[in-house]
């Protein structure tokens, strides 16, 4: 999809927008006034994971308890997910080796994840970081988010409109109703 004119166009410099959750992600790249989907990475949890997820431990003829695998199910899912993610990030960035901005859309505890199973090389190139999941928006928005805090931060004071310079021209009336002698 194009890029609206009066957004960055990312012309001759790549950029990547990733919006992830907690087991899948987009990869959009930005170049030329394009908006593309690049890749995807879909990782959900097994149905039967959460069925089937305890058994119970005997010793000598006596039940001690059941234990679960879930959990573990989980944090090895994640590991995954955050290996794929590191691999899909290293064959971009290879792709394009002019490429030095990376948007990541996600909760703050995914981002921290996926932070983890990247190099130092890769952590320098992410630029913004949006704590909130944009998956199933429109991709346009994330361009406009980041243009909106972008502007912010180079102008943080927005030019006064003209309502706004007459109540500041006008002089300050003290009420000064009892005079002390």
């Amino acid at each position: 999809m194009h890029i609206p004119k009066n957004f960055p166009q990312f012309e001759n410099n790549p950029a990547l927008f990733v919006t992830s959750g907690r087991y899948e992600a987009d990869f959009f790249l930005a170049l030329d006034g394009v908006l593309e989907l690049k890749g995807q990475l879909k990782m959900p949890p097994r149905e039967e994971a959460k069925e089937k997820q305890g058994f119970v431990n005997e010793s000598r003829g006596y039940d001690l308890g059941a234990t679960s695998h879930l959990e573990r199910y989980h944090e090895d899912l994640k590991k995954k997910f955050q290996k794929n993610f590191h691999a899909l990030v290293h064959d971009f960035l290879a792709s394009y080796p002019n490429m030095q901005e990376i948007y990541i859309f996600a909760p703050a505890f995914v981002i921290a994840n996926l932070e983890k199973g990247l190099s130092k090389p890769e952590l320098k190139k992410i630029r913004m970081e949006f704590f909130k999941e944009e998956i199933k928006k429109n991709p346009l928005e994330m361009i406009r988010r980041f243009w909106e805090i972008e502007q912010r931060a180079i102008n943080p004071n927005p030019p006064l409109k003209d309502e706004e310079k007459k109540i500041l021209k006008k002089p300050r009336q003290s009420k000064n109703l009892h005079k002390v002698p």
